[in-house]
């Protein structure tokens, strides 16, 4: 299992609402919400999105837990990338080539950094910056149980190879937030826009149908089926589809 981006892979944010200022937080959780289409301004374009997630220790919810946050970005790395802009300023270094071709994303979960929130026109928290902390970049336990949220073990309860890992992304599916659910599953509820599954989902749909499908009947020499070939009753079942001190 890897949750990786690369300077070819192509945010939002929000939880509960945290008041604007500067906070020290520590990632807990990553979340690839995989490939849609997005419209933005009229132009259609696949985007894979991922989520991060930070706890902000100092701020407690009134059952001791922390406030959480989280950011969304297009998986990319290219230079006008928002997640590029953001690690680096996180690492307070660039990337070197070497990463660029391909950084592993589950470094940064319990890593500490700076994060500031603002409201945006609706008057919910948005992270306008992730910085290097004030006390150093450092791994630390989160208070919060860490958590990759993996689209590939994911993918595979569906597409017929169904294991261990998959159950596991399944329990962690049911975690996120709704919108987050619809964004990798799709919506068809009552009174809601319906959408699609992302482009991951919807293939291993197929792939998990196709591994349902009956099998072609035996044919004869030549490829022709055989016309004295005594043909069994079939009952065809609807399918169910269910270096140095930085940590990174």
């Amino acid at each position: 299992m890897a949750l990786t981006t690369s300077i070819g892979s192509g945010g939002e944010s929000s939880f509960e609402s945290v008041p604007p200022g500067s906070y020290e937080a520590v990632c807990y959780r990553l979340v690839d919400a995989g490939t849609a289409e997005e419209d933005y301004k009229g132009e259609i374009s696949k985007k894979h999105k991922l989520y991060i997630f930070w706890e902000i220790p100092e701020l407690k919810l009134d059952d001791g837990r922390p406030y959480s946050i989280f950011n969304g970005y297009t998986n990319s790395l290219n230079e006008r990338s928002n997640l590029r802009r953001d690690l680096q300023a996180w690492r307070n270094k660039p990337f070197s080539d070497e990463e660029l071709e391909e950084f592993d994303l589950t470094k940064l979960l319990g890593v500490t950094c700076k994060i500031n929130v603002v409201m945006n026109a609706n008057g919910n928290p948005k992270i306008s910056g992730v910085f290097s902390s004030d006390n150093g970049v450092k791994r630390v336990k989160t208070i919060n149980e860490s958590q990759i949220f993996d689209l590939e073990d994911y993918c595979k309860e569906f597409s017929g190879d169904a294991c261990a890992e998959s159950k596991v992304a399944c329990d962690n599916f049911e975690t996120l937030p709704r919108f987050i659910q619809w964004r990798i599953a799709g919506c068809d509820e009552n009174g809601k826009d319906p959408v699609e599954p992302c482009f991951e989902v919807k293939a291993a749909y197929k792939k998990g149908l196709a591994a349902l499908a009956p099998l072609p009947e035996k044919t004869g020499l030549g490829g022709i089926a055989s016309s004295q070939a005594k043909k069994p009753n079939k009952t065809v079942a609807e399918p169910l589809i269910d270096d140095d001190d930085i940590p990174f």
